[in-house]
Order: C-alpha cells, then sequence, then structure tokens
C-alpha cells in the first residue's frame, strides 16, 4: 500500500513539473497561427484548429508546423506550458464565436505586449503565469515553509510566505526593504531569495548573531546587499 502510494506521488509530481515546465515559441509562427485562426468564421472549424494547436505545442514530436524552439536564438517567446494551454482551453470552450476571437487578440496581446507598473515586475498583460503569488484576497497556506535557511525557532515570527507575497506584489527586483524587527530574517532571507537588498534593525544582539548565520545560509544568487544592524536606544 505504502509502495502505491509513492509510485502515486512520484507520478503526481513528474505531472506537475511537465505542465509548469517552460517551452520556448517561435514569436513570428505562433502570430501567424493566432492571425489565421482570427480569419475563421466556422466556431467548430475554430475549435478544431485550437484543438492542433494545443497538440502541437505539447512536446517537439507533435509539433507539425514548426512552433517550438529547442533554444532561445531568434526572435522567441518563453512561456509557461500550463498557462498557454489554459489560456487556449479557455478560448476553446468559448460559446460564440466572438468571444473566442475576443480571447485569441487578448492571447496574441500578452504574447507581444508588457505590461508593467512602477511598484512590482508583474507583466500584467500575463498575470495568470504568476502561479506563486496569490491573487484571493484570503490567503491560505497548508503549513509554514520550512525551505533553505527558513527556520521556526524565534517565538512570534510570521511565516515567510507573507514577506514573499508582499515583496512580489509591492518591490521591484534591486529595491531596498526595510524590517524594523529582524527577529529570526525571515524578511531578509526572502530579500535573498526574490533579489531585494534588505535593511533589518533589531535590539537583541544575540537574536542579530543567530539571524545573521541564518541569512548567510540562504544562496545570494542575485548577488544583493543584506545590512542587519543592532539599535540601542537609551531611555
Amino acid at each position: 500500500m505504502g509502495n502505491e502510494k509513492s509510485i502515486q506521488k512520484t507520478l503526481f509530481d513528474n505531472e506537475s513539473k511537465f505542465k509548469n515546465r517552460k517551452i520556448i515559441i517561435n514569436k513570428s509562427k505562433i502570430l501567424e497561427v493566432l492571425d489565421d485562426l482570427l480569419k475563421i468564421q466556422s466556431l467548430q472549424e475554430l475549435k478544431l484548429k485550437l484543438r492542433q494547436l494545443k497538440t502541437n505545442l505539447s512536446s517537439t514530436n507533435n509539433d507539425k508546423i514548426g512552433i517550438l524552439n529547442i533554444d532561445k536564438n531568434g526572435d522567441t517567446i518563453e512561456i509557461k506550458y500550463n498557462y498557454i494551454i489554459n489560456e487556449l482551453t479557455q478560448i476553446e470552450e468559448t460559446l460564440t464565436l466572438e468571444r473566442t476571437k475576443y480571447y485569441l487578440r487578448r492571447l496574441k496581446k500578452a504574447l507581444v505586449e508588457v505590461k508593467t507598473n512602477k511598484i512590482n515586475d508583474i507583466n500584467l498583460n500575463r498575470w495568470k503565469e504568476y502561479e506563486e503569488i496569490i491573487t484571493d484576497s484570503l490567503w491560505l497556506f497548508d503549513k509554514r515553509d520550512s525551505s533553505g535557511a527558513h527556520l521556526a525557532w524565534y517565538w512570534g515570527n510570521f511565516i515567510p510566505q507573507i514577506p514573499h507575497q508582499l515583496m512580489l506584489r509591492y518591490t521591484k527586483k534591486g529595491d531596498w526593504v526595510l524590517d524594523p524587527f529582524v527577529g529570526s530574517g525571515t524578511t531578509l532571507i526572502e530579500c535573498r531569495r526574490l533579489g531585494r537588498n534588505g535593511i533589518g534593525v533589531e535590539i537583541n544582539p544575540e537574536v542579530v548573531k543567530k539571524a545573521k548565520q541564518l541569512i548567510e545560509k540562504e544562496q545570494n544568487k542575485f548577488n544583493v546587499d543584506i545590512i542587519t544592524n543592532i539599535e540601542v536606544r537609551g531611555i
């Protein structure tokens, strides 16, 4: 029984990785295909062509029209497989030709135009691709993130998912984040993960020492600066 569960979990994990992988699409080819789809006047024919397009995108072996690239050379688009398949499925499930073409034009726009703002790095034309960002008003987490340098040793520290979500929404890579209550360094560890510089303040020297050790354990792949100081004020 235990072996069956292990096999099922492995299959589920592999399927999840397959769906969440990134694919490289020939930009001129996908735009040509979408333009051809927009010219079709039969909803039934359009749905058939959409199913064929999804098959072509599934793997290079199934690609009969040269829409997939094996590398980023040339004019290409890197995109999450799951995102574009879900978009095409939504288009396929529409009930009217008008609505189908509306979604096709929206997808085309998402592939060629980048729309960002001043407070984060999110491409608003492809916001559904950011699966790690929770878009619901209520955030539900199964358990505390204990990966990497995160440890729940300090009393009262919040879970890493909170600063993670907030930084993705309200900061850009390279921005500075101030944490006035460092504690175990949860926020500053997330700064390293997400490519944000961080400044932390903590009045307890022992806590600062341990927090620094944990922060240094976290990989600094974006080469950001983390500053942790002790501030003690007399009364």
